[in-house]
């Protein structure tokens, strides 16, 4: 039975791994206060003290604005630590498995990007990032990254998603508006750890895009899940959706529009397709319900 250590215990991602938790892997939980990032020491420690065989480091700073902002607590927590915990690992023969995201792409190419694909990171937080996942990846060739995006299930405490935003909007009534170029893939937490655990099951190193399929822009995205929420009974009626462009929202930090993953290597190495976000939709909505 192999001992997994995940990181980050008390989110999204590491409640789906508790949810789903087969009988073949026996799981440790840390939150940021017994596994922090930050303090080199403290996880070296917590690693003697384990002894785990894997570590799924679940744990990021990704709020993408505020990223550039508090520039130098972002690139510790996305870029040096992932580097100095994948260093730890490889000295211990640990793997470790560390999640990425579609934002290392400048979105120019426009259509699915490949893993062979070169990087361009337009933000400081895709920066961080970058730097992180190529880290992990030099310090062992057993170790996992996985790219992914818009990550979503449910959670019992985490209310503060893109889809608790739109169903909180629609119920209070406020215009809502949406943008139609910005792409990307939807991907289903529970989905993502079952694809997790069937890699390291598979002994699989590497980096990998691990999403879901059927790419589509924020505006379809939020539709759905406003039509979705009409049949789960959350809602009575889905309200309008002002289409927009991203400039509407005079952001100035640079965003790519589009970074849709093409998750071919991923299916090709489970041998299965990896399916649409969609059911893992509506299975989400059924329990906010």
């Amino acid at each position: 039975m192999k001992h997994i250590l995940v990181t980050g215990g008390d989110g999204l991602l590491a409640y789906q791994l508790k949810q789903i938790a087969p009988p073949d892997f026996n799981f440790s939980f840390l939150g940021r206060a017994e596994f922090d990032l930050t303090q080199k020491d403290l996880m070296a420690q917590r690693l003697a003290e384990l002894q785990p065989q894997v570590v799924i480091n679940t744990a990021a700073y990704n709020l993408v604005d505020r990223c550039e902002i508090e520039r130098e607590l972002s690139w510790s927590v996305n870029a040096t630590a992932p580097q100095q915990l994948a260093e730890l690992c490889a000295e211990k023969k640990i793997q470790l498995v560390h999640y990425g995201t579609d934002y290392v792409f400048d979105g120019a190419k426009k259509s699915p990007y490949a893993e062979t694909d070169a990087a361009h990171p337009l933000n400081h937080y895709a920066a961080g990032k970058f730097a992180g996942e190529q880290a992990v990846l030099r310090a062992s060739p057993q170790h996992l990254v996985l790219r992914t995006s818009w990550v979503f299930d449910w959670h019992p405490t985490q209310t503060k998603t893109f889809i608790h935003t739109i169903l909180k909007t629609a119920r209070e009534g406020r215009a809502m508006k949406s943008t139609t170029d910005q792409f990307s893939v939807p991907t289903f937490a529970t989905d993502l750890a079952q694809w997790t655990l069937a890699l390291v099951r598979g002994g699989a190193g590497g980096l990998f895009h691990a999403v879901n399929d059927d790419g589509v822009c924020r505006y379809d995205w939020a539709k759905i899940i406003l039509d979705e929420a009409v049949n789960a009974k959350l809602l009575a009626a889905a309200p309008p959706i002002e289409p927009v462009l991203s400039a509407y929202f005079n952001s100035t930090m640079r965003r790519p529009d589009y970074t849709v993953l093409d998750n071919a290597k991923l299916a090709k190495c489970l041998g299965r397709p990896l399916g649409s976000w969609r059911p893992g939709l509506k299975k989400m909505l059924a329990q906010m319900k």
